[in-house]
Formats: structure tokens, C-alpha cells, sequence
């Protein structure tokens, strides 16, 4: 049998084998001409998930557990804004929906009166609401300061159907058959705040300018400046729309044209215009960064609070127009009263980008786990794996379809429930 500590010791190994670049490598330099992006957006549509979770409450005398699949779907609000400059980065995101749902799983209630068993079937109205916002501080070209708060809401009402068996203290066996109307509110947040060194720069407005020079000037040769002086063009005209009051693409592309005419003595070219409404991709990033920092989590149910640090390596890489390849390791030292476990995540994809419209995302993540238990006495390490496939199209100029599909499998229960993820939604954009 292994030594605990030994088993410890190669759990740290592993996972910063992917984080000791960052120590070593320089921070990518910036290209100031295509570093700016700025943009609000906001997206109304319909929204359907299918996915598991998991939810259980201890205490010295009692055990309530549920573990249960469900089905949700309806109405959608959802705001997010970016602004993505040389010296600052920020990132805010905003949404609330409602709609019905339904589940079914497994529900147990025990004390020392009784051990109740029994299959729940629920279905009801959900309404959630949640936040994110990031922002990064570059007090010089590679290094920064970063703090990240969000925060959810959940409020259900339903109706709950049990079917199981109920065992009292006396060893008297009776059935559960009832159906009841419940309501529940679950709520959390969490905050974290670090240093980092290093930059993840957004391509999109050089994709675009890069996939428009190509396709209507074929005959033509482009330098890396020519394009990232386009690029800065493309951005000086995204970053001053205003979601309320909308942007007038006829007048963009007489810009556009009178750019392209006046440095490059091009003649217009009128079919650009079509390709022009699209390209409303979320940041595409090129860049290296590594960040750490303590962290917290809150939740209105056990595990109530839960704190720790954080190291975090990021590494993106713009291939070309078509291709990005995106890697991300981090490793995660978390507490809770007595208790103590560290978990990473290591996550390897890539994101393929057909003409201006549609993205596909495809890749893995692999997740261990490990109790800790003061190093006193370690527990096995859990080892987890994600595959994931996402897609996003731009249906016109306003309509908006995503599709999120991952599928969890485990080893163990310990960190992770095991089983799909889905998602689709059908939206519309104003930006």
C-alpha cells in the first residue's frame, strides 16, 4: 500500500507539470493596434437544459440527501459587456430567466427516528438569476492585479411526488406514498482576488479584418501591419455602437470603404457588406497569463462557506482565421471547518471558426480530487474527465443559436456527479 504523503506528493506533480511554463516563459507581447474590444450585448430567447446535480445536508443526528436529473427550460434575459483595453480589462454579465421544470432522482431523510427512503418525481416553476463580473488591472505591459465576484439565486415552486419506505427507530417497515406542494430558495457567491503576469489579448476584430482582405481581395498580398491597421478600424466602429439605440451597417461599410479606397487603393467591394453583420463572436484570445490568489465560497446550504488560494495558467493561441487552440490548468487548495481537499482542473480544446458566422468548441478537461485531511491522512485521488462540445451560429444579423453538450465521468462521487450536460439556446441579440 502506498504512503498517503507519497500519493500526495504525485498529485502536486502531475498537476503543475502543466503550470511550470509559466514560471519560465515571458509574458507575449502586446499588439496595441488590436487589443481593444468593446462591447454590450443583450440577448432575449429561450433557453433548455437537461443536466444532473446533487444536494445534501449533515448534521451530528440527521442526513438529508437528493440526487436527481433534470429537465428546465424558458425565458431568457441576459446582458453582458466587455471592455478590453491595453491597461484594464473588464467583463460583466448579467442574466435572469424563468420558466418551468421537472425532475426525477433519488431523495433520502434519515435521523434517529427514522430512515426514509424513497424515488421523487418533481415538477414546478424555476426562476434563477446570476452574476459575474471580472476585471484585471495592468499596472505595467505584463503585470496586473485581478479581483472576480458572482453570485446566484434560485427559487423554486413545485410539486413533489414520493414513492419509497420508511424504517422508524423500532424497525417498523411503512410505505411513503405522498404528493405535496414545496417551495425552496438556494442562493450563493464567491469572490476571489490575485496578481498575474501576462496577457490574453482578444483577435476578433483582427480575425475579421484578416477573413474580409482574403476573400474580396484575393490578388492581393496583405502585410501583418496592412491587416492590424484594418483591424484597428473594424474596432474604432464596433466599440461605438450603443446596444439601445443600434448601429446602421450601411454607414460602417461606407467607412470601411473609404478606409480600404483611401490607404490601400482598393475599389469597393459592395458584396462586403453581407459578411459585415456578422462576426458577433464572445473574445477569441491570443497570449500566456498565469495568475494566483485566495479565494471564498458561500452557499446557503452545506458546505456553507469554504476558502482557499488558487494558481491559474492560461495559454491561447491564435493559429489562424479558422483555428484557436486554448489550454488552461489550475489548481485549487480548498478548506471547509475541519475539513480540507485540493482538486485541479486541466482543460485542452479547440475552437474552429466557420467563415464569419458559426463556432464549433470541442476538447476535454480532466479534473482530480483529493482529500487531505489536515496531511494527517490523505485520502485516494479521484481522478475525472470531461468531454465537452459546443456550438454557436449567427442565423442573421440578430438571431442567435448555442448548443453546450458535456458528459461527466468519474471515478467517484466525492467531487463530481457523474452524467450529461446539455443546453440549447435560441435567441436574439441587440448589440
Amino acid at each position: 500500500m502506498k504512503n498517503p504523503r507519497f500519493r500526495l506528493t504525485g498529485f502536486i506533480t502531475t498537476a503543475f507539470f502543466f503550470l511550470i511554463p509559466s514560471f519560465m516563459a515571458n509574458a507575449q507581447d502586446v499588439n496595441n493596434e488590436v487589443v481593444s474590444f468593446k462591447k454590450r450585448e443583450l440577448n432575449t430567447g429561450w433557453i433548455f437544459q437537461v443536466g444532473k446535480d446533487r444536494e445534501e445536508l449533515r448534521t451530528d443526528v440527521s442526513r438529508f440527501f437528493e440526487d436527481q436529473t433534470s429537465l428546465n427550460g424558458g425565458y431568457k434575459i441576459e446582458n453582458s459587456f466587455w471592455d478590453i483595453r491595453d491597461y484594464r480589462q473588464d467583463e460583466l454579465n448579467l442574466s435572469v430567466d424563468l420558466g418551468p421544470f421537472g425532475a426525477y432522482g433519488n431523495w433520502i431523510d434519515s435521523s434517529k427516528v427514522s430512515n426514509s427512503e424513497a424515488d421523487q418525481y418533481l415538477y414546478g416553476l424555476r426562476t434563477s438569476a446570476n452574476l459575474n463580473y471580472k476585471y484585471r488591472y495592468y499596472y505595467d505591459a505584463k503585470n496586473y492585479t485581478a479581483f472576480e465576484i458572482s453570485g446566484w439565486g434560485l427559487y423554486e415552486v413545485f410539486r413533489q411526488s414520493l414513492d419509497g419506505t420508511s424504517i422508524d427507530s423500532m424497525g417498523v417497515v411503512s410505505d411513503i406514498d405522498r404528493t405535496r406542494t414545496e417551495d425552496r430558495f438556494r442562493y450563493g457567491f464567491q469572490a476571489r482576488g490575485g496578481f498575474g503576469i501576462g496577457r490574453l489579448s482578444p483577435m476578433n476584430h483582427l480575425m475579421t479584418a484578416h477573413y474580409l482582405l482574403e476573400k474580396y481581395y484575393p490578388g492581393r498580398v496583405f502585410s501583418d501591419y496592412e491587416i492590424a491597421q484594418f483591424a484597428q478600424i473594424i474596432a474604432q466602429l464596433k466599440n461605438e455602437r450603443d446596444y439601445k439605440q443600434g448601429h446602421d451597417t450601411g454607414k460602417e461599410m461606407e467607412a470601411i470603404q473609404k478606409f480600404l479606397n483611401g490607404k490601400f487603393l482598393l475599389e469597393p467591394a459592395e458584396a462586403m457588406n453581407a459578411d459585415w453583420s456578422y462576426a458577433e463572436f464572445d473574445p477569441r484570445y491570443e497570449g500566456k497569463r498565469f495568475e494566483m490568489g485566495p479565494f471564498f465560497k458561500y452557499y446557503n446550504q452545506e458546505p456553507d462557506f469554504i476558502w482557499g488560494g488558487y494558481v491559474q495558467y492560461e495559454d491561447a493561441r491564435y493559429k489562424n482565421v479558422s483555428w484557436n487552440r486554448n489550454f488552461t490548468a489550475n489548481l485549487n487548495y480548498n478548506r471547509y471547518k475541519n475539513s480540507d481537499w485540493m482538486t485541479a482542473e486541466v482543460n485542452v480544446g479547440w475552437s474552429y471558426y466557420s467563415k464569419l458566422k458559426s463556432r464549433f468548441n470541442f476538447g476535454v478537461k480532466y479534473v482530480p480530487g483529493i482529500e487531505l485531511n489536515g496531511f494527517e491522512n490523505v485520502g485516494t485521488l479521484s481522478h475525472n474527465f470531461v468531454p465537452y462540445l459546443g456550438y454557436f451560429s449567427q442565423l442573421s444579423s440578430k438571431s442567435r443559436v448555442r448548443l453546450d453538450f458535456s458528459w461527466r465521468i468519474t471515478d467517484g462521487e466525492q467531487f463530481m456527479v457523474p452524467g450529461p450536460e446539455f443546453s440549447l439556446g435560441i435567441y436574439r441579440s441587440a448589440y
